[in-house]
């Protein structure tokens, strides 16, 4: 009894500290509105406490710069927070108890590779505890539970990402730990025998861009992109390859500087020219970002004039040119990094010794349960509107949602419309809200969606410049502060006009906040008219010799203050095609970006620029640039898909057989005379198949001889051949990367197989 009381007053003690209190102070000084709001200033004192609870018994001999930036903060990037510091702080301790700091973050690692795997996921990032709930995260995720980890046993650590691959499509995101006086990368989820050691080695020495996003005002010695009240946002390219610096400089037509314009840097990925980085110019035109040695797109506005060029190194020149609302098309030919990868020290013995630990950490991780209890109890209710509330739900918030938020979202259930009945609006935290609005009476005096327009304006303060990573501020927060900024009071309006019945959404495509009134979807404009508007609309019909997918091939963006602001038309590109977009467009001047990814990874682009107009109808050639010279890619697959090795029990992922980087695939049958004309044309060409030295997995009973690098099994369940084509008879041969691209594909019978995939390997 004595021993409590002391403990409890030593606790007490130690919470009252002027250490934890400037720390709460600094935390309150460099935090997000909606940080501020969505959570507790007891759960930020109790996390403090746990965070020098830990400095005090791991004594790592942390830089107060690096504890206070890399440590203390329990945001990671834009996931929704939790209690997984003060919940796994003491078991990430014990686990790595005696050890330095470079091997206690490969051992939090390990742990991180037991609580989840990859799995790609919609754009909502999960909290660390929800990822371990569910057991998969995609890299996003990943890095942030593994950053979590690490900062809960008091080691510095950070989130890197590229905002897009230069050299492919997507993105990725890892983790960087300090130890030793330096930082180290590593794989999130994916430990490496070593530090500097991951998957990525060969293509982040081709990254452009490698951001990090630093809470407070961070003062290191890493290349700032961009200081904002409560974050600091680094380039750490310089720490990975060699990097150049893009000097640039905005001209009117006349040949005179022009101070004030907005550079945007653009990397070309899933057809569009993406932004990722942005600044004013100088008053003498000039602007400049460190990236890696590849190619850029840097386009340059101001006052209703813009340009562009392709910077490449150097000085580059912008001229403002075009005047928004003019119609012409141009060409661009970029071209990324070269590679040269990243060395590690890892040795033969290591890597083995790692793969069998990867192994008993899935088989740990596999026993794990990472049903929702909550969606299984709500599942078996029967209540109106249970079936259908689930069905409006994503398969991530499926996996995390709370019992709490389920039944508060039939509160006052009236309709199955996923317009009013979803609680999800837009990547927000879900937190219970219908109950509570509906307990105030509020509903009694607000009777359309025009008054609950208008009672937002009236009520809630706007707050800008306080959310710098463009956190959202769940509607229950919003509700009880009465503080917003713009876009929680679209997430808020939709939340509310939901709760009393009518249908509301932010537009997935514009991005707009509209209501539904007799099958029309209105526009609400909380900073213009006080009147909902239908947009004005053109019809636009896209024209196309082949049929080209959206984030594929092409896209579409609409002029918007000078910036191109891409149209999200879907999230996968194999669901909408080009013919799926003919129809309406609101009216408004537009570029469609299209490209065709070589196999080099460079690009060559085709930007046309065109108008939409009130009632009217237009014809949009979409055109894809070729090249003679080089392979492009030609289609998609998923490197994670699964097949059976020859004299094994269990099926294998494509990647985990054939590694990153470019392999051959052969989908086979038996004695069938494609396959064994395939094989045997595999078998005249084996001698320059042997010298590319890339992987070969043949799938199938029909087998090519003399493949030295060649991995046999079997497509057991028809998905390898599925994925790759439709084919109704096989063979089906195929050049891939291990980023899913496909270059050459050959399907059914082919007399001319191995002369075409001579030709094709030496384009690569």
């Amino acid at each position: 009894m004595k021993k409590t009381i002391l403990l409890s007053l030593l606790l007490l003690l130690v919470s009252c500290t002027p250490e934890r209190e400037e720390y709460l102070a600094w935390m309150y000084e460099s935090m997000s509105l909606p940080d501020s709001l969505n959570y507790s200033r007891q759960y930020w004192e109790e996390n403090i406490d746990k965070t020098l609870e830990v400095r005090r018994k791991m004594a790592w001999n942390v830089p107060e710069r690096e504890f206070r930036h890399f440590v203390l903060p329990l945001r990671v990037n834009n996931e929704s927070l939790d209690n997984f510091r003060t919940r796994y702080a003491d078991t990430l301790c014990s686990r790595v108890k005696g050890m330095d700091m470079a091997e206690a973050a490969l051992e939090i690692n390990h742990w991180c590779h037991e609580q989840a795997t990859y799995q790609p996921s919609d754009a909502r990032t999960s909290s660390p505890e929800q990822t371990i709930a569910r057991g998969v995260g995609r890299c996003g995720e990943e890095s942030v539970l593994a950053v979590a980890a690490l900062r809960a046993a008091g080691i510095p650590a950070r989130q890197v990402y590229t905002p897009r691959w230069a050299h492919t499509d997507d993105n990725h995101a890892w983790v960087e730990v300090w130890a030793d006086g330096k930082w180290w990368f590593m794989g999130s989820c994916e430990p490496e025998p070593r530090l500097n050691m991951a998957w990525f080695n060969a293509p982040v020495s081709r990254a452009m861009l490698l951001h990090t996003r630093v809470f407070g005002d961070y003062r290191g010695k890493e290349d700032v992109i961009s200081r904002k009240p409560g974050l600091t946002e680094i380039n750490v390219i310089s720490g990975y390859v060699p990097s150049r610096e893009n000097h640039i400089t905005v001209l009117d037509t006349c040949g005179r500087p022009v101070g004030g314009a907005r550079v945007e840097y653009k990397i070309y990925n899933y057809a569009e020219f993406y932004t990722v980085a942005s600044y004013l110019t100088d008053s003498q035109g000039h602007s400049s970002l460190n990236t890696g040695k590849g190619d850029l797109l840097v386009w340059a506005h101001k006052d209703g004039m813009f340009g562009f060029a392709v910077a490449g190194g150097g000085h580059t020149e912008v001229v403002l040119a075009h005047k928004v609302g003019e119609c012409f098309s141009a060409d661009i030919d970029i071209e990324p990094p070269v590679e040269n990868p990243i060395v590690t020290d890892a040795d033969a013995s290591d890597i083995a010794c790692n793969a069998v630990r990867l192994a008993r950490e899935d088989s740990i991780r596999a026993a794990h349960d990472h049903s929702n209890p909550a969606v299984e109890s709500f599942r078996r209710r029967r209540m109106a509107g249970v079936q259908e509330l689930l069905a409006c739900l994503t398969p991530k918030d499926l996996g995390d949602i709370s019992l709490e938020v389920l039944e508060d979202a039939l509160a006052g259930y009236a309709s199955a419309d996923p317009y009013i009945l979803n609680p999800r609006v837009e990547l927000e935290a879900l937190r219970p809200l219908r109950k509570e609005l509906l307990d105030s009476g509020i509903a009694q005096r607000l009777e359309s969606p025009e008054q609950v327009a208008q009672w937002v304006r009236d009520s809630l303060v706007l707050v800008e410049g306080r959310n710098p990573q463009n956190l959202r501020i769940t509607p229950q927060s919003v509700w009880r502060s009465r503080m917003t900024d713009r876009r929680s009071r679209k997430i808020f309006f939709v939340a509310m006009c939901r709760t009393l019945g009518f249908p509301a959404r932010i537009d997935e495509v514009t991005g707009k906040t509209q209501y539904r009134d007799n099958g029309i979807w209105l526009d609400v404009d909380f900073d213009g008219a006080s009147e909902p508007v239908e947009s004005p609309k053109g019809k636009v019909e896209f024209v196309c010799g082949s049929n080209p997918k959206y984030y594929r091939h092409f896209t579409l963006a609409k002029l918007e203050d000078g910036s191109a602001v891409l149209r999200e038309f879907g999230q996968d590109s194999d669901d909408t095609p080009l013919n799926s977009l003919d129809g309406i467009l609101d009216v408004g001047d537009y570029v469609l970006t299209t490209g065709t990814r070589l196999s080099s990874g460079g690009v060559l682009a085709r930007m046309s620029f065109f108008s939409v107009s009130e009632g009217q109808s237009i014809r949009v050639p979409v055109e894809l640039r070729q090249s003679e010279e080089r392979l492009s890619v030609i289609g998609n697959m998923n490197p994670e898909e699964l097949f059976l090795p020859d004299g094994q029990q269990a099926q294998q992922s494509i990647l985990s057989a054939v590694g990153r980087g470019l392999f051959l695939v052969a989908v086979t049958g038996d004695k069938d005379e494609p396959s064994s004309h395939a094989v045997r044309e595999l078998e005249a060409v084996s001698d320059c198949i042997n010298s590319w030295g890339r992987p070969v997995l043949v799938l199938g009973k029909a087998r090519p001889q003399g493949l030295e690098n060649a991995i046999f099994g079997l497509d057991a369940d028809g998905k390898v051949r599925s994925m790759l084509g439709n084919a109704t008879t096989l063979p089906a041969v195929a050049l891939c990367d291990s980023f899913g691209s496909v270059f050459f594909l050959s399907e059914g019978y082919n007399t001319s197989l191995g002369e075409a995939l001579k030709s094709a390997i030496s384009k690569l």
